[in-house]
């Protein structure tokens, strides 16, 4: 890490060498560690360290922009240039009308940083995976998955004097259980990697794969379905990206389209994007360097407000709501810090006032085949369990389905009363922590398109 004093110079030294109208700098710095197991062995620790500087510059309305992963001087000025070579050949863009002039009063001071998890080390990484085998072996089954750390460093300023710094930091774990015939999975992620149990979420797999061991098949249909927050998190997330994106739906392929201010899903629904929630990953501001703000986006099923970036904004005669993502970014922006609101009994009642139905540890391969009207497909994975005269019976081959976000959100019996932190997984890109807050559902004639074989 750089610090924040060096950053300010890195960016001084873009702006002094630029000649545009308005130009923004992003800093972008990365150190991530991954310890991977495989048959109750680690076969894989890899650490990485990266740093990335984004400039975007403006001429009139010609935007151009250009990236280095080298921070000495030289390079910096040759992206400059570089950027400003590319803006020269670039069609108008009639929706820019400024980046943000931001005040350093104007942000908000949270804790984004944990130094443990920051120095969680290769040697400490080690000892959870040994705790996570050490249940694997105790049951008889094998276990696979990865315990990965990593910090980012981000700094975004510009011309106009707006200057956003913070570092931030999180954990991540993720565990299969593989029995004979069964797989149980467990994952978390969160910033203080003194609040992670390894061994009890190596328990919870364990006790996914032993209870659907000799699973059965069932005939695919409609039932009333109760799913985790592991698999909610994915109706939620979809929803999110898809329906409140404000480019979308200034285009007219939004699901909101025309709905705005009306309801549109079950009045127990409340969904906020809220970036300043402790149990979540908090975060002070967007990457345009915009402070983000708490946002309304569903209030009893009624549909509330949309977010923007910069762009979009200038195009809807709004404000951006500090939801700006790396640039260039073609999608639009999107949410990143969704909480729906809980209900009033546990997933246990849930599951005991079920005569017969179907619990949902997650999915596996969802992708969303009609973004306007938000039809998502996919199957389950990794316990998988028939639900019968409010008891889990046994566990069943997976499921694969098709459904509708906004049909299941209409059909709900139940929200769990607690809601959890469903962290995104690390992947292969750069480091920064991210999450949904969702309870369990439970879903009445959810429909079950095809089976599997496992």
């Amino acid at each position: 890490m750089i610090g924040k004093k060096e950053a300010k110079k890195i960016v001084n030294i873009a702006l002094k060498h630029t000649k545009a109208d308005q130009t923004e700098v992003v800093i972008f710095n990365q150190t991530q560690a991954l310890t991977r197991f495989a048959n109750n062995y680690i076969h894989q620790n890899v650490n990485e360290s990266n740093s990335t500087i984004s400039i975007r510059v403006v001429f009139g309305k010609k935007i151009g922009s250009a990236s280095t992963n080298s921070l000495a001087p030289k390079k910096i000025k040759e992206t400059v240039k570089w950027a400003e070579e590319i803006a020269k050949f670039q069609h108008e863009n009639r929706d820019f009308i400024s980046f943000p002039c931001v005040k350093k009063k104007e942000y908000r001071d949270i804790k984004t940083f944990v130094k443990k998890t920051a120095q969680f080390s290769n040697i400490e990484r080690a000892n959870a995976v040994a705790e996570i085998v050490d249940i694997a072996k105790k049951y008889s089954l094998t276990s696979f998955g990865s315990v990965s750390n990593g910090l980012a460093e981000i700094c975004i300023s510009n011309s106009l004097g707006t200057f956003a710094y913070a570092i931030c930091d999180d954990v991540f774990c993720n565990i299969v259980m593989s029995g004979e015939n069964s797989t149980g999975y467990v994952q978390s992620g969160i910033r203080d990697v003194d609040d992670m149990n390894f061994k009890s979420l190596a328990k919870i797999a364990a006790d996914k794969a032993l209870m659907s061991a000799n699973p059965i098949t069932i005939t695919p249909g409609q039932y009333t379905t109760i799913f985790e927050p592991l698999a909610a998190s994915e109706f939620l997330e979809f929803f999110g990206d898809f329906a409140f994106n404000g480019k979308l739906f200034e285009e007219g392929r939004s699901y909101l389209t025309g709905k705005l201010g009306s309801k549109i899903v079950d009045e127990r629904i409340t969904i906020v994007d809220d970036p300043y929630k402790k149990t979540g990953f908090a975060f002070p501001f967007d990457f345009e360097g915009l402070p983000k703000k708490k946002l309304v986006l569903v209030d009893k099923g009624i549909a509330k407000n949309l977010v923007y970036d910069s762009l979009t904004a200038s195009k809807a005669k709004k404000k951006s709501t500090g939801h700006a993502l790396l640039a260039p970014n073609p999608f639009g922006p999107i949410p990143l810090h969704l909480t729906m609101k809980g209900g009033s009994k546990s997933i246990e009642k849930m599951i005991s006032e079920t005569d017969k139905g179907i619990l949902v540890t997650r999915f596996h391969y969802t992708n969303v085949i009609d973004p306007r009207k938000l039809t998502f497909t996919g199957m389950t994975r990794d316990g998988t369990f028939l639900i019968e005269k409010g008891k889990i019976k046994r566990g069943i081959k997976n499921l694969r389905f098709t459904e509708n976000i906004i049909g299941c959100f209409n059909r709900l019996d139940d929200i769990s009363k607690k809601s959890i932190l469903v962290a995104s997984e690390p992947g292969y890109g750069s480091r920064f922590g991210s999450g949904i807050i969702v309870p369990s559902i439970k879903v009445r004639n959810f429909a079950f398109t095809g089976a599997t074989d496992f």
